[in-house]
C-alpha cells in the first residue's frame, strides 16, 4: 500500500509533549470552548439556537433527516463517503454534563490560558457538548472482544451496571460502549458520573436511547480529550446493533480513506446548542506535530474551516483521508482548532487500530 508523503508546508514539528503544550500555548491554539451552557438544561435549548450570533440562521448545518447524496460538497458526492456519513450520524450523541468537579485545573498545562469552568461547581448549569461512539465491547463472564478483534479479560464475571451488583441474580453477559469527547466537556470521575449520553437525537421528536452511570476510561487535559465507558445489561438489542454499526463503519473508514487519501475535507457531526443532531462541511487546514506516538503514528493538532457553534465541544472532526480527531474550541469565525490525537498516518495499515492507546 502507498504511504502518505508528509506535508511539511503544513506541519510544525515539536520534539516532546512538554514543548509540544508550549507551542500551542505560544501560538494561542487553545481556542475558546464550544460547550452549551444552559441554566433550565433542554428548557432554553431553542432560545440558544434563535439567539445564535455565531452562526445566525445556521445556514451552513444541515440536519441529519434531510442530509443526502446532493447535500455533499460538490466534488465529494460519492457513494461509499455518503454512507460512510450516514453511519457516522448514527454513532454520534449528545453529551450532558449535570455538575462541575471541584478538581477543574485553573488554566491549560504550561499556559496561563484559562481552563474552561474553573471554579464553577456552584453553578447548577447544564453544560451540552459532543460526542462520539468509537468503540463497542461484548463481555461474556469477564471475556470482551471488540469491533477491532482486541480481547479484554476482566477479574469480574458478572455485569458491573448498578442494577446487577443490587441483584441477586446478576447478568453474566453484558455490553460496554466507549464515547469519545473532550476532557473540558467531560473532565473527570465525578462529572463522569454526571453525564448522560443521548444516542439518536436526530430530530425534534426522537427519543432515541439514554446511556448514564459513566465512568472515565482514559482522559488527559493536555490532548483534550477522554473517553467515558458505560455499561449495561437490559439493551442486548441496541448493544449487537451498534457493535454492527462500528464494524460497518471501520469498513466504510477504511475504503474512503483509500479512496480520498489526498483529500482536505473535513466534516463534523454534532449537536449545536445541544439540540438535534446536525452536518456541517469545511476542510482542514494545517496540521501541528506534537510528538511521535510509534513508528506508524503521530499525535497532532489540527486547524479547520468546518462549521461548528456551542453544543459541538467534543464532536469528532472527520478528516477524510487524513483521520478522525475531537473538536476543541474555536480560534475566531472562521477556523476552529482540534485536541491531540492520531491525526497523521504514517501506514495505510494502520487504519483500523487508529483509535485504541496502548
Amino acid at each position: 500500500m502507498k504511504k502518505k508523503s508528509k506535508k511539511t508546508t503544513s506541519t510544525n514539528h515539536v520534539a516532546d509533549k512538554k514543548s509540544g503544550l508550549s507551542l500551542i500555548s505560544t501560538l494561542g491554539l487553545f481556542g475558546s470552548h464550544e460547550t452549551q451552557v444552559s441554566v433550565h438544561g433542554e428548557v432554553d435549548l431553542h432560545k440558544h439556537v434563535k439567539d445564535c450570533q455565531k452562526n445566525p440562521g445556521h445556514k451552513k448545518f444541515i440536519p441529519v433527516e434531510s442530509f443526502h447524496l446532493n447535500s455533499l460538497p460538490r466534488c465529494f458526492r460519492d457513494s461509499l463517503l455518503y454512507q460512510l456519513i450516514k453511519v457516522t450520524c448514527d454513532l454520534a450523541v449528545r453529551v450532558e454534563v449535570k455538575w462541575t468537579s471541584p478538581r477543574r485545573v485553573e488554566f491549560w498545562p504550561e499556559s496561563q490560558q484559562p481552563y474552561p469552568f474553573y471554579n464553577s461547581q456552584t453553578t447548577s448549569a447544564s453544560r451540552f457538548g459532543s460526542g462520539a461512539l468509537i468503540n463497542v465491547i461484548k463481555r461474556q463472564n469477564g471475556i470482551g472482544s471488540d469491533i477491532y478483534g482486541q480481547i479484554y479479560d476482566l477479574e469480574t464475571r458478572r455485569c458491573p451496571c448498578q442494577k446487577c451488583q443490587e441483584s441477586d441474580n446478576p447478568s453474566r453477559i453484558w455490553w460496554e460502549f466507549i464515547i469519545f469527547t473532550a476532557t473540558h466537556v467531560v473532565f473527570d470521575e465525578y462529572e463522569a458520573e454526571h453525564t448522560v449520553c443521548r444516542l439518536f437525537y436526530d430530530s425534534n421528536t426522537s427519543k432515541g436511547f439514554i446511556l448514564d452511570q459513566a465512568s472515565m476510561y482514559r482522559s488527559s487535559i493536555g490532548e483534550d480529550t477522554c473517553d467515558l465507558s458505560f455499561v449495561f445489561c437490559d439493551k442486548q438489542d441496541l448493544g449487537i446493533k451498534m457493535f454492527q454499526m462500528m464494524t460497518t463503519w471501520s469498513i466504510l473508514w477504511q475504503k474512503v480513506e483509500e479512496k480520498f487519501h489526498r483529500s482536505r475535507l473535513a466534516f463534523i457531526v454534532s449537536h449545536p446548542h445541544g439540540c438535534a443532531k446536525q452536518v456541517s462541511f469545511g476542510q482542514w487546514v494545517k496540521s501541528y506535530e506534537w510528538e511521535s506516538y510509534n513508528r506508524d503514528l503521530d499525535l497532532t493538532k489540527l486547524t479547520y474551516t468546518t462549521s461548528t457553534c456551542p453544543g459541538s465541544s467534543g464532536a469528532a472532526v472527520y478528516c477524510v483521508g487524513f483521520n478522525e480527531i475531537v473538536h476543541s474550541g474555536m480560534l475566531n469565525s472562521k477556523l476552529n482548532v482540534s485536541g491531540i490525537g492520531f491525526s497523521y498516518l504514517k501506514s495505510r495499515n494502520f487504519s483500523l487500530s487508529r483509535r485504541i492507546r496502548t
